[in-house]
């Protein structure tokens, strides 16, 4: 009597059509317009606030505002994702995005400013990397680098429409324009894709998991399930943890700053507008591009040469305006930006195996958070001081170079891990 097929076993092998494909569009269309519209349009409208007399520590407080509640908000955001639906969080986040915009839109004080960041905040937390990531490791056994490559540059592709929509239509019609332009597209898009395209788990279309029966084998851990204290004991998880935060620190300066770097330098809002945005579009180039080679090559040499890409090109802001270091800053870097954030779940997975994928991404997602929270705010409170930015590079140089030793000895460390393993039971049979 021969056996029944497991669903799973009649999957078609190789490069397939399967409704994962699908969600990869919704989730890449959720983050273009989610967070590309949140984060980058935000940035972008800091010359607009300092023109109304305020602080540069000020302005730029406000993304560090909004950071800090996506951070506070993530275990819980993780926690409700385990209970009910990721289609739901779409939904909110959008509509709470939209009215954060608003507020934005017509703030006058930094109260009022800072008020609209936190509610900006609120909203993106349902809209964010980790809900995606989470959503993505769910419909992907196979091509997870691609998958995550390609939600990822819905980011940076969205972060830089939304830099030149704020900017020219800010320039045009005013601020308050801008911002209500920016609330319509979130509370439209991400809510109507989480209602009628995303569906939390293959089964609830009765399919298996993209999977094309080409996994690597998962990392080795022995002993009981992954728990947070085990997790945080595992020197590997440091290693991918203080990585990620010191390579998040230029970046993020680097967003946040550039614009106004530029505006110092005797750019106008249009040419300096044009860098980020090149910037921004070349970064989503380099998520797809690491995503793509994190699954044919080897990912902690991936990690380590996005890692380098970032320390060699960072120093290229000491030689601007000149337009060539413009463009070589905006496309080495750009690289270098996109690659990073997609390699956070393809690390915690070549390290970890996904049995407690979320759980990890939650943590890590705070130290991200930090790092991209603190950097930014602590580089305008040195500006407001020194009245350059000379201190802020070199430090954040530093930290794009301890992020390569960081991931060097990381892949160190996995490899002897990986030869010292005990080959899995049965492997020898036959």
């Amino acid at each position: 009597m021969t056996a029944a097929r497991s669903p799973a076993a009649s999957q078609p092998r190789g490069f397939h059509w399967h409704y994962a494909w699908v969600v990869v569009g919704a989730s890449l269309l959720v983050e273009f317009f989610g967070i590309g519209f949140g984060f980058f349009a935000l940035v972008a409208s800091y010359p607009y606030f300092e023109a109304l007399g305020w602080a540069r520590t000020t302005v730029v407080l406000s993304s560090s505002v909004m950071i800090t509640t996506i951070a506070v908000l993530s275990p819980l955001t993780g926690i409700y994702m385990d209970r009910r639906s990721i289609r739901h969080l779409f939904v909110a986040g959008g509509l709470v995005m939209a009215v954060g915009h608003t507020l934005l839109g017509v703030a006058a004080t930094p109260l009022a400013f800072q008020l609209g960041a936190v509610v900006l905040g609120v909203g993106m937390a349902g809209v964010t990397v980790l809900p995606n990531q989470v959503l993505i490791a769910r419909w992907f056994r196979s091509r997870l680098g691609l998958a995550n490559g390609l939600i990822s540059a819905g980011t940076v592709l969205g972060g830089s429409l939304s830099t030149i929509v704020v900017t020219m239509v800010s320039e045009a019609w005013g601020r308050r324009t801008a911002f209500l332009i920016l609330a319509a597209c979130v509370g439209i898009v991400p809510p109507l894709i989480g209602l009628l395209v995303v569906r939390d788990h293959p089964a609830d279309l009765g399919l298996e998991p993209y999977d094309e029966g080409d996994l690597p084998p998962e990392p080795r851990r022995h002993g009981p399930a992954p728990t947070l204290r085990r997790i945080v004991a595992d020197p590997s998880f440091w290693l991918v943890t203080l990585g990620l935060l010191f390579a998040t620190v230029p970046c993020y300066t680097s967003n946040k700053h550039l614009i106004l770097y530029l505006h110092d330098l005797g750019l106008d809002a249009t040419h300096a507008a044009s860098v980020k945005s090149l910037m921004i579009l070349v970064a989503g180039a380099g998520r797809l591009i690491a995503g793509v080679l994190s699954d044919r090559f080897d990912r902690f040499a991936v990690l380590i040469g996005i890692y380098a890409l970032s320390a060699a090109s960072f120093p290229l802001v000491f030689a601007m305006p000149a337009e060539p270091a413009l463009l070589a800053y905006a496309v080495l870097f750009g690289l270098a930006y996109g690659g990073i954030l997609p390699m956070m779940p393809i690390m915690v997975v070549a390290c970890f195996g996904t049995s407690a994928l979320g759980l990890i991404l939650g943590v890590m997602k705070v130290a991200y958070d930090v790092g991209a929270a603190t950097a930014p705010l602590a580089a305008a409170w040195a500006h407001d001081r020194l009245g350059n930015y000379d201190l802020v590079f070199a430090l954040n140089w530093a930290c794009a170079i301890a992020a390569v030793v960081c991931s060097a000895a990381l892949a160190l460390r996995e490899r002897r891990r990986q030869a010292a393993a005990p080959p899995p039971r049965g492997a020898a049979v036959g």
